[in-house]
């Protein structure tokens, strides 16, 4: 995958001090260190040279000398000479993002982030203040992490988001995700006896259950709906929503080629998105599937299991 502009100007300007640092570097050891090809390096150290402070001058330029010995000597950094600081925006974007992540049940190295939430309360500025306040689930998160590692029952009262009403169910979690601020947990429901997704800060209560897993499913075993089995199940395309592209990475989809399947476009894709396909052995469940994650998936082909998902969503419409 080639390299956007961003991410080359970004090694540009931490190229030069770092070269400073380690005088006499040859270029394959600095090469290895920025993971590119020693060709590349070259390349980069060429477009360093003709760059520098207006003028342009032979004394206004970066001074780098590799090509007599195959070592680099910076001999005149101009501006460059420290590597560039995180801005206070930069460091509390950064470390709202990884406190975001360390609430997300799930498998993390949480050491990792906690030392590197450290690293950056350590770069920001003295005037930077970071007050945000967050809703205590530690004591939810961390049962829906236990039940995540052990695939046990978890029995919970959930509000629903677009019902004035809180239902009792029994769910086994499956994975976790954050979107816009948002905790999310995918589980096997009971009550559904299908996959759903649940927005941790809808659920009123909890209380973990003795490990029991969905019925006719053995244990430590994705639910029927997840398993796939090409063979013995029909596919169908569907359309994901560009702010939904994480379905990709949590739900039994993949993703695929226009070439790979010859249907024309749908009115959902002039937006954007991407198309993938889905393996389902029972029609209801893919409507299910469908309509469960509001509107930002829709069924491309087979036509027939779109129409059903029209006729579905025009019946809530109205029922409500």
């Amino acid at each position: 995958m080639s390299e956007t502009a961003s991410e080359r100007l970004s090694r540009l300007l931490a190229l030069v001090p770092w070269l400073r640092a380690h005088d006499g570097i040859t270029i394959a050891e600095a090469a290895a260190h920025f993971q590119i090809s020693d060709e590349q390096l070259s390349k980069d150290l060429w477009q360093l040279i003709v760059c520098g402070i207006p003028g342009y001058g032979p004394d206004q330029l970066v001074d780098i000398q590799f090509w007599d010995d195959d070592r680099i000597h910076v001999l005149d950094p101009i501006a460059l000479e420290r590597p560039l600081r995180l801005t206070g925006e930069e460091v509390a974007a950064l470390h709202l993002g990884l406190r975001v992540l360390n609430n997300i049940p799930g498998a993390h190295a949480q050491q990792s982030i906690l030392s590197a939430m450290v690293k950056l309360e350590a770069l920001g500025e003295s005037t930077l203040t970071l007050d945000i306040t967050m809703a205590d689930q530690s004591s939810l998160l961390a049962t829906l992490d236990d039940a995540i590692s052990r695939g046990s029952v978890v029995e919970i009262e959930y509000a629903s988001g677009d019902a004035d009403v809180i239902e009792k169910r029994r769910i086994q979690p499956r994975s976790s995700f954050s979107v816009d601020g948002f905790v999310y947990v995918h589980a096997w429901c009971f009550l559904a006896d299908a996959v759903r997704t649940f927005r941790t800060d809808r659920i009123v209560s909890f209380s973990p259950t003795p490990d029991e897993p969905p019925p006719s499913t053995p244990a430590r075993e994705d639910p029927p709906a997840l398993r796939r089995d090409p063979e013995n199940m029909s596919t169908a395309l569907i359309h994901i929503a560009p702010d939904a592209l994480w379905i990709l990475d949590s739900e039994p989809v993949e993703r695929v080629a226009d070439a790979e399947w010859g249907a024309e476009q749908s009115p959902e894709e002039a937006s954007g998105g991407t198309r993938a396909k889905i393996h389902y052995a029972s029609v209801d469940w893919l409507v299910r599937w469908v309509m469960g994650h509001a509107g930002a998936v829709s069924v491309v082909e087979p036509v027939e299991v779109r129409s059903l998902v029209r006729q579905a969503a025009h019946s809530r419409l109205h029922s409500g």
